[in-house]
């Protein structure tokens, strides 16, 4: 082996460092599996320390058993893997750039430096390739371990940062948990409390109206007030349900029932409100399966919900269809369809959400009716939802229900 030869190699390569770089951009710029490169800015970012290698190469080569030549490169490298990780590199292209290193110098300019001088054949030239073969290792294994590292630290403190993140969350979700247990039992507490008053004006109404001496005029009045106070004790029984349904207490005492019954029952209810709005209520309950196991009086509440909904929105003259059938032999629907205001398409999907309205246009009520009567509805198994072609195209609500055989066993109540 030539101590001469390799350090005249060493010089060879100094002196050409210039166009080894070059090569060396153009080849990892082409490279299809190194994108990261694409976003830097500059070519000095992305020489990095090629130029730092290439002199401690060339010292290897002129000292070959030199420790501190072979310390100088690993320091440099470890400095290349941060400085990588940095710049957004992923861990193989990093590996990548510094393998064409490899290629370069040890085929293009080791070879073109053999045509030079003959010489380096043999031991020389094997002693030369081990050189650049391992200061190129050192490379690699040094700055995938610096690499590594850097990405641990950023692992781990994204890991902090996540756990600080998730106990934040957590007691958040305690706080607006304590919020709405504490906004439920308001709602209760506040609908009671409202309630309890109402009760004993009711009763006087009622005893004023049954007296035959009470003047007609004076009747009119009371008649106005009782409605008055039926309307408010409706809108705080919507406001406890709520509360119950919010606070997963709403009961059910569930019975063997004829739907189509309870469906006629809300009918008669609404009838005074079709009359006064001349509208047309066909109905066609042709079922032939209407039993059902429900909370009569939750149905009949969800049944009256719908069909004054229904009145509401249809004007006068206009008609209300109902009709009822069985989807094979395990469900009964009830379809009740106006020839209203409709519904457009962006509100369809939140008009069973809670203080929401069936069209875009307010009239009265808080907006809890369809919300409760959906909560009653899926309580039972069952579904309802809306659908509507638009503004002036009426709506048609559907509701689902189980069907039960006349002796079907009843489920316990819950």
């Amino acid at each position: 082996m030539s101590k001469k030869i390799l350090s005249d190699l060493g010089d060879y390569l100094l002196a050409h460092q210039g166009e080894i770089i070059n090569e060396w951009l153009r080849a990892v710029k082409q490279s299809p599996d190194i994108s990261s490169v694409d976003h830097l800015k500059d070519k000095e970012e992305l020489v990095d320390h090629l130029p730092e290698l290439c002199q401690n190469l060339a010292e290897l080569l002129k000292s070959p058993q030199s420790d501190q030549t072979r310390a100088q490169v690993s320091r440099a490298a470890r400095v290349h893997g941060k400085y990588r990780w940095r710049q957004g590199y992923r861990l193989e292209e990093v590996i990548r750039e510094t393998s064409v290193v490899r290629r370069i110098i040890s085929h293009s300019w080791l070879d073109a430096y053999a045509r030079k001088v003959p010489k380096l054949d043999g031991r020389t030239r094997r002693a030369a390739e081990n050189i650049i073969h391992q200061a190129v290792d050192d490379v690699i294994s040094d700055s995938a371990e610096q690499f590594v590292e850097e990405q641990l630290k950023a692992t781990s403190h994204l890991n902090s940062q996540l756990g600080d993140a998730l106990a934040d969350v957590r007691h958040e979700k305690a706080a607006a948990n304590a919020a709405n247990t504490a906004k439920d039992r308001f709602l209760a507490m506040l609908s009671h409390e409202l309630r309890t008053p109402l009760n004993p004006i009711l009763l006087w109404a009622n005893a004023i109206l049954a007296e035959e001496q009470t003047a007609p005029s004076l009747k009119e009045d009371i008649q106005m007030v009782r409605r008055n106070v039926e309307l408010e004790a409706s809108l705080i029984d919507d406001l406890l349900d709520v509360a119950r349904i919010s606070g997963g207490k709403l009961q059910l005492h569930l019975q063997l029932s004829d739907a189509a019954a309870l469906f006629r029952d809300a009918l008669a209810m609404v009838k005074a409100e079709s009359a006064r709005k001349q509208l047309e209520i066909r109905v066609e309950l042709s079922a032939t399966n209407h039993h059902v196991i429900v909370d009569r009086a939750r149905i009949q509440q969800v049944f009256w919900n719908v069909l004054k909904n229904a009145q509401k929105f249809t004007p006068e003259g206009g008609t209300i269809s109902i009709r009822s059938f069985n989807e094979g032999k395990e469900k009964v629907s009830f379809e009740i369809t106006d020839s209203g205001k409709g519904i457009e398409p962006d509100l369809l999907p939140k008009i069973f959400e809670l203080f929401q309205q069936a069209v875009g246009e307010p009239l009265g009520g808080l907006g809890l009716g369809l919300a409760i009567s959906k909560a009653i509805i899926e309580s039972h198994g069952g579904k309802i939802y809306a659908s509507s072609k638009g503004s002036g195209a009426g709506a048609t609500f559907t509701i689902e229900l189980k069907t039960a055989e006349e002796e079907a066993p009843l489920p316990p109540s819950s």
